[in-house]
């Protein structure tokens, strides 16, 4: 059981993630005259939305988002980078740590995912300058959330930290991008706040598999 936690865990929040979609899809659902679409749990969204909208223009939280998604994608190109200059120093695809190896699958799994995403249009955006978008789940929460996090815990294995504080350091600050991702796409209005809820429901899916495959890698060694 202990071996299989992580899938374990995998399991219950894509469940999760299916039938929140579900409910999403099928109660309280109501018509939105701002884009023209239909959208589920509408009294929690309009709450939500109607409150976001009490604080005033926040136009600036897009940008702040982009940004942040921006530097996480930047994170992972440094280890695709380590990854070539371990293959040329090594002069074989076998110097390179299987970490990124990892690490390069769980990139292209999320590559996928987001478009799927874009593709299966589940909601659209409360409010938009260019036309319906879909909206569900937030590929900027999803995204840069699961990278984030794969990423941070990539760090702490490959430099091999063992210090308490600094991985509570590292892990913290991953927390507090996800956090900062998760408000500033809904402050922006960009985003329902079902579609936050659904990013952060497929986040674990994509971390607890990178754990899972990260162990089993290093017992096999």
């Amino acid at each position: 059981m202990k071996k299989n936690i992580y899938l374990f865990i995998v399991s219950f929040f894509l469940l999760a993630f299916i039938v929140f979609t579900v409910i999403v899809k099928t109660v309280d659902v109501a018509f939105i005259v701002t884009n023209g679409t239909y959208i589920g749990l509408s009294h929690f969204n309009y709450d939500v939305g109607n409150w976001v909208i009490s604080l005033g223009k926040m136009k600036d939280m897009k940008v702040i988002s982009d940004i942040l998604l921006y530097l996480i994608l930047g994170y992972s190109v440094i280890f695709f980078a380590i990854g070539i200059i371990q293959w040329i120093k090594g002069k074989t695809l076998k110097a390179v740590d299987k970490t990124i190896y990892l690490l390069g699958a769980c990139y292209v799994l999320v590559g996928l995912l987001y478009l799927v995403f874009e593709l299966v249009k589940v909601n659209f955006s409360p409010i938009s300058d260019n036309g319906l978008k879909a909206s569900y789940p937030s590929t900027h929460v999803f995204v840069g959330s699961s990278l984030v996090l794969i990423n941070s815990f990539a760090a702490i294995k490959m430099l091999k930290i063992e210090a308490k504080l600094f991985r509570v350091i590292i892990y913290t600050s991953s927390l507090v991008i996800c956090v900062l991702l998760a408000f500033t796409r809904l402050l922006s209005l960009k985003h329902w706040c079902t579609d936050i809820v659904a990013s952060f429901l497929l986040i674990p899916v994509v971390y607890f598999l990178y754990l899972h495959f990260y162990n089993y890698l290093h017992q096999e060694a």
